[in-house]
Parts: structure tokens; sequence; C-alpha cells
């Protein structure tokens, strides 16, 4: 069972930075919706994190995989070309009630002139590539989530291959505006990254709170571990607080989980952890468990 060792704000350090220097923002945000999972809590999400960050928001469709019955398997000649018809008919109305849904965010947030919607065919190739040059990049996160066994899908290959933070949204989630983070801080790379990429939105946060467990199994941390990280991000303005815990027997990721529901987060920042095995990236078991479980949006970078 895990217990709570020890919580406190971070000590008083010398007057932050001038507002223009310390000024982090969002310049580009992308979205990736899918044509199959439900996209209003998505789109509302980005849709609020371009207005706070005047960003520009762009959104890649992707065509999803025509639905084929068992009867249209056989069909020839004329009856092919009228089920090709069919699809192709069912396919533009997907994607127009999904762009329907995009017109009705960006009008409503007023960023119509600072929006783009992009379509991809089903299986591009060039799904990855629309990633590599935003700030944050955004996907629903994967279904079904335990079957840990299955080919990873684009969620997982961004986080692990993109090189850009992601942040995972469950498609249940309620949240739209982010205004308390929880950090998961082990002051590994990852970790150190994460906290970098997010920062344009712990800037903006009311509350932060650093969460360091079980400090002792990784190097790095210094005297008084979540210390020093509290202090920088405290130079950037940021309200935060650290605290330590040890895990007991539960594991780390349900940990985070149920701490980020105690701390009434909104979103919960975290380093994606992997490693290669037989040429493929395969998620370490606290990264996993967070993917799949979390009712709550999460930036993951690597």
């Amino acid at each position: 069972m895990a217990s709570n060792q020890s919580t406190w704000p971070v000590p008083p350090e010398p007057a932050p930075l001038s507002p223009d220097k310390r000024r982090a923002a969002l310049g580009e945000i992308v979205v990736f919706i899918d044509g199959r999972t439900e996209a209003a809590g998505i789109l509302e999400f980005v849709g609020v994190l371009a207005e706070e960050h005047r960003a520009r928001l762009i959104t890649v469709f992707m065509q999803p995989e025509p639905t084929i019955t068992l009867a249209e398997t056989f069909a020839r000649g004329r009856g092919m070309l009228r089920v090709s018809e069919l699809h192709r008919a069912e396919l533009e109305q997907i994607e127009a009630d999904f762009l329907a849904l995009f017109e009705n965010v960006v009008r409503r947030h007023g960023i119509r002139s600072e929006s783009e919607w992009r379509s991809l065919p089903y299986l591009s190739s060039e799904v990855g590539v629309q990633a590599y040059y935003a700030d944050v990049v955004v996907i629903a996160q994967p279904q079904p989530a335990d079957q840990a066994a299955r080919p990873p899908g684009l969620a997982e290959s961004l986080v692990l291959t993109s090189g850009r933070p992601i942040i995972v949204f469950p498609p249940r989630s309620t949240v739209s505006r982010v205004r308390r983070i929880l950090v998961g801080w082990n002051a590994r790379r990852e970790s150190i990254r994460a906290v970098a990429d997010a920062l344009p939105l712990l800037v903006k946060a009311e509350a932060v709170e650093v969460l360091v467990v079980d400090h002792e199994r990784t190097a790095g941390h210094g005297q008084e571990p979540g210390a020093d990280i509290a202090r920088h991000l405290a130079r950037h303005s940021v309200q935060v607080g650290v605290r330590r815990m040890s895990s007991g027997k539960e594991e780390v990721g349900h940990l985070l989980l149920s701490q980020a529901a105690a701390f009434g987060a909104d979103l919960l920042v975290m380093g994606a952890y992997g490693h290669s095995q037989l040429s493929e990236w395969m998620f370490g078991s606290v990264t996993r468990t967070v993917l799949g479980e979390a009712g709550l949006p999460v930036l993951m970078s690597r």
C-alpha cells in the first residue's frame, strides 16, 4: 500500500524572470481524428487550448476503413462499382459530420482564421509526418486498452517515435480547460523532457504538484528529491508544490492515476518509457498502465 511521506511548498527563490523572458507558448496544435471515435470532447479540448494560447489548430482527419458486408465481398462487375460508390458516399458523410463538429468548435472559440482541416485516406503513409512540426499533438486514447499484445496503434507509435509531446485524451473525458496538473517526476531523461514540453501548460495552470515516487530507485534527485525541478518551475512563475511517496506494493502507474484523481488534476504529465525488443518498441509497465487506463488527459514525452 502506498504511503505519503512528505509534502511541502517550494522554498522562496530570487524574483522570477520578467514576463517577456519567461513566457512559454504553444504556437501550433495538431489533433488526430480517426472517423470512428467520439470527437466532441477532444475537439472541445483542443479548441479551448488553441484559444488560450492563440495557437494554430490543425485537425488531421484520418478516413476510416470502409465497412464491408459479407454480401459485398461477392460483388462483381457493375456490382463492384455500386459498392465502391456506396462506400465513398458513406465516408464522405462521416467526414462531413466530423467537419461540422470541427467548424462549430473553431467558430465558438474564435479561432476560425487560425485553424485548418486536413483529410488523409485510410492507411496513408503521411499520417505520422503531420505530427513532426507541432508544439503538441492530441490524440484519442487507444482502444481496447487491455490488449497488450496487439500491434501498436497510431497513439503508441507517436508517443514512442515522433519526438513530440503527445496528449492522450480519453474518449469519456470531460476536461476542457487545464487548471490543475500533476507531474510524475523521477529525474530521468524522459521525465525531464516531459516537463520541458509541458511548460506552456504548466505556466498557465492554477496549481501544479510534482509527485516523486520511490526516489531511492533512481539517481539524480539531489538532496531533496523534487525540489530542484520545482525551483526551476517556480522561476517560470509556476504555482508548484512537491510530494514524495513510496509506492509500497501498489503498481506505480495505478498510483500516478489515483494521485492525479486525489489532486483533482485535469492533466497528468510524465515521461514515456519503453525498450526495444526484436526490433519493435515495447512500452514499460508504468507507461502501458497509464496509457491504457487513464481517465484524464495525459501528456507523454520521450
